[in-house]
């Protein structure tokens, strides 16, 4: 069976299911009964705290200014991003059916399995102006340019891929593959040697498995997106995006697996 194959039965089956940079300072902490993973980021000066809610949900808040992006994931890759700056509102719930953009009274929804060209431009439209949209992809921007040398925490990778979400839906359709790429380029390039080691009954390191993880889930993108391009003209780009759409979905589950693995009191 082709790799192709395997996404689209992938997608096919789990369509049915339940839809629900730098770190300089890392950490847990104990708050109102619960444990709170935080990084600060001082290059872009922006804080990420991560905690978990009463349904088992991960919740992730970015702060920067007068930015604010609210996520809440379920351990199925189910997310929703909430992205605010003062009285503009844009919420995008990622599922396995597929993204539902809203913005005030206007809302639209994309199914990766069919055309998505004539929704995209829509959705584009629907978020032209938005003010917590260009701060966030200011965001991007540097987190995506930063050089080599410097640290990206764990939340910070997640938040990049958080933001191919958001350039895809404004118009850069490159966004998946090139940031995929760009969150796994220091595993790529040997700069710094990928260990998860597990002592056991003992030890598990969190941040080496979730490295780990999101290198594996490249290698399984860009397999599968070379693959798409020996496709006919007319159903290449869309097997393409089932390739992004499947990354994007197991990179928000392998970030709610760390901040689990994170939270857990040793």
């Amino acid at each position: 069976m082709s790799r192709t194959t395997v996404v689209i039965a992938f997608l096919t089956a789990i369509a049915v299911a339940p839809a629900l940079a730098a770190g300089q300072s890392t950490g847990n902490e104990t708050g109102q009964g619960r444990r709170v993973y935080r990084e600060q980021d001082r290059a872009t000066n922006t804080t990420l705290t991560a905690t978990t809610d009463r349904e088992g949900n991960t919740a992730l808040t970015l702060k920067g200014g007068d930015f604010t992006l609210e996520k809440v994931m379920a351990s199925t890759g189910d997310a929703t991003l909430r992205l605010s700056q003062g009285k503009d509102v844009v919420t995008i719930a990622i599922n396995h059916g597929g993204l539902e953009v809203a913005r005030g009274q206007k809302s639209a929804r994309i199914d990766p399995r069919s055309d998505k060209q004539e929704k995209l431009d829509a959705v584009r439209a629907m978020l032209v102006g938005s003010q917590s949209v260009r701060s966030f992809k200011r965001l991007i921007a540097s987190l995506e340019q930063r050089d080599e040398s410097e640290e990206d925490g764990a939340i910070a990778l997640n938040v990049l891929v958080d933001g191919a979400v958001v350039l895809l839906l404004d118009g850069d359709a490159d966004a998946p593959r090139r940031l995929a790429k760009r969150i796994t380029r220091k595993q790529r390039g040997g700069v710094r040697v990928v260990r998860a080691k597990r002592l056991p009954g003992v030890f598990v390191d969190c941040i080496g498995l979730y490295e780990v993880a999101l290198l594996t889930a490249w290698g399984q993108f860009e397999s599968c997106y070379l693959e798409s391009r020996g496709y006919s003209f007319w159903s290449r780009d869309l097997v393409a995006y089932l390739c992004e759409w499947e990354w994007i979905i197991r990179a928000e589950q392998y970030i709610f697996q760390f901040i689990g693995c994170t939270l857990i009191p040793w």
